[in-house]
């Protein structure tokens, strides 16, 4: 029995897209508050021999960012210019609090110096570098995924899918070394063999509170499993409820559940173990979110502790966090104790491993645990995050928990599933459904994209189709209709949607392709790219 850490990192293309307060910025906040010292805590723990510590996604279109050479310029100059906004902040501050902010400074000053050194020393080949040096050594596992991060179970074009899959894991490769056979699936989303669903028309039903149902499209695939079984992926990571539900378990309000652990013997008991998906050799771990939400939750969880540093609360000349959370329902917030913090980072570690134990105890010697995060919850959204993190580990290590951490790879060679289930359409989204892409505020965006793959399945191959195909990948992003839908950045992805199809239009033209290039695809298309006939 042991316990899989799953860890999700992806962020769209901003590489020459916008800088502040969107595009490369949160590039670049995410590799300084999570990516580095998820680097720091995951070297330490294999240069001490640390070994299947965990798994990581990173998707394609992260991966070619994270080590483009003109980013890595641009990050190590703003790694620079916060020690001078780090000053600026402290010389401009006229709170009453501002002798006992002074702790707090002096650890920002620590903490930015010594991610500076980090990168100098470490990563200037790098951070998806970094990543492959841990994988080839055995620390962690990596996840692969499509190219762009798209909703794959609303696309109605196989060659488009599968094209987005292999040019996926064909990146991948290039960038990180290996083909991978396990992947992070886009928004945890998937959609069963059968008629697929149509974002661009208004929906046959559509109750407050619940996922839109959608008129179906006209188009009939198999299901997604089938196109990453012949890509030559092995298992995918899906949500917790989406195998429950094909296991006969009710559907509830999942964001309520963390901490609150089943007895076996029950539906649930499905997330226990990984399953085959549908008819394809295709394995599925889903994200026990019990356990998973513990940590982080649409409720709250540990970040929402009063002794953490507060994200929201933040000067107004540099941007520095120097305030705990104090209470959830105040802007009167205190200051920062970075020494209280650490150690309540520390006793969550100890809460969550008692979870997994009491979780695992009453289950077969099979059963696994997994639990699943975005990446830049650890340092980024939770700044004590990479504390809890290695505290989980080393004691995990060090024999302190009675369960051993893995990856999925590692538990699928040991233990293959014994079930083969259908599976029922899903994300980890609103509804569980689609309710977080296809809205009456994102229809257009729809239209726009299927009049776009529309144009592309008539282009002769060459150079222009090449280009057209880099540019309708990057309109093919979930991004950018989650964030018109949450109303996160609905501005900025509007105007990337603008820019993709005017920059689409003009490679269909032949027009400005080294331009293109130059900006959305550096390292050059991989081939083989879907045939024209789609």
């Amino acid at each position: 029995m042991s316990l899989a850490l799953v860890l999700h990192s992806h962020l769209p293309w901003l590489r020459r897209n916008g800088t502040y307060p969107v595009g490369e910025e949160w590039l670049f906040q995410s590799w300084s508050e999570a990516y580095l010292p998820l680097l720091d805590v995951l070297g330490r723990m294999a240069a001490d021999g640390g070994r299947d510590l965990l798994t990581i996604g990173i998707t394609p279109v992260l991966a070619e960012q994270m080590d483009d050479p003109y980013l890595l310029g641009e990050f190590h100059g703003w790694l620079g210019r916060r020690l001078l906004d780090l000053h600026y902040s402290i010389a401009r501050y006229d709170g009453p609090d501002r002798e006992r902010l002074t702790p707090v400074w002096r650890d920002h000053w620590q903490r930015q110096t010594r991610v500076l050194s980090w990168f100098e020393e470490r990563h200037r080949d790098g951070l998806a570098t970094a990543f492959r040096r841990l994988a080839d050594v055995g620390a962690i596992q990596l996840l692969g995924g499509p190219a762009t991060h798209p909703y794959l179970p609303l696309m109605d074009d196989p060659g488009l899918i599968a094209g987005q899959i292999d040019g996926g894991l064909t990146t991948f490769e290039r960038v990180l070394g290996t083909r991978p056979t396990g992947v992070w699936t886009p928004e945890c989303a998937y959609r069963p063999a059968g008629p697929v669903a149509d974002p661009t028309r208004p929906p046959m039903a559509a109750a407050p509170g619940c996922a839109p149902r959608l008129h179906p499209s006209g188009a009939t695939l198999a299901g997604l499993e089938e196109f990453w079984a012949d890509a030559g992926a092995t298992h995918l990571v899906l949500d917790g409820p989406t195998l429950a539900r094909a296991a006969g378990a009710p559907d509830q309000d999942w964001a309520g559940c963390g901490g609150r652990t089943v007895a076996p013997g029950g539906p649930l008991d499905v997330l226990d173990r990984p399953v085959w998906v549908g008819d394809a050799d295709v394995a599925a771990f889903g994200r026990n979110l019990a356990v998973s939400y513990a940590v982080w939750n649409p409720l709250g969880g540990y970040p929402a502790d009063p002794a953490y540093r507060d994200f929201h609360r933040l000067d107004l000349e540099g941007g520095f966090k120097s305030w705990r959370v104090t209470d959830r329902g105040s802007w009167d917030k205190e200051p920062y104790d970075p020494v209280s913090a650490r150690e309540r980072a520390v006793g969550h570690a100890e809460a969550f491993l008692v979870l997994v134990e009491r979780h695992l105890a009453p289950r077969g010697p099979d059963a696994i645990v997994v639990a699943a995060y975005d990446t830049e919850l650890f340092g980024h959204w939770w700044h004590e995050g990479p504390v809890w993190l290695e505290a989980v580990l080393r004691r995990l290590l060090a024999g302190r928990a009675a369960r051993r951490p893995t990856t999925l790879a590692r538990h699928l060679e040991r233990h293959p599933p014994q079930r083969r289930l259908t599976l029922p359409e899903s994300s980890w989204g609103a509804g569980k459904q689609h309710g977080s892409w296809a809205t009456e505020s994102t229809r257009w965006v729809w239209q726009a994209l299927r009049d776009a793959e529309a144009r592309f399945r008539g282009l002769p191959p060459g150079p222009a189709r090449d280009a057209a195909w880099r540019q309708l990948t990057l309109l093919q992003a979930s991004d950018w209709p989650f964030l018109i839908t949450r109303d996160q950045a609905t501005r900025y992805a509007t105007e990337r949607l603008t820019a993709h199809l005017a920059r689409f239009a003009a490679a269909c033209r032949g027009e400005g392709l080294a331009a293109l290039a130059a900006r959305d695809d550096p390292l050059g298309t991989p081939a083989p790219l879907p045939s024209p006939a789609g």
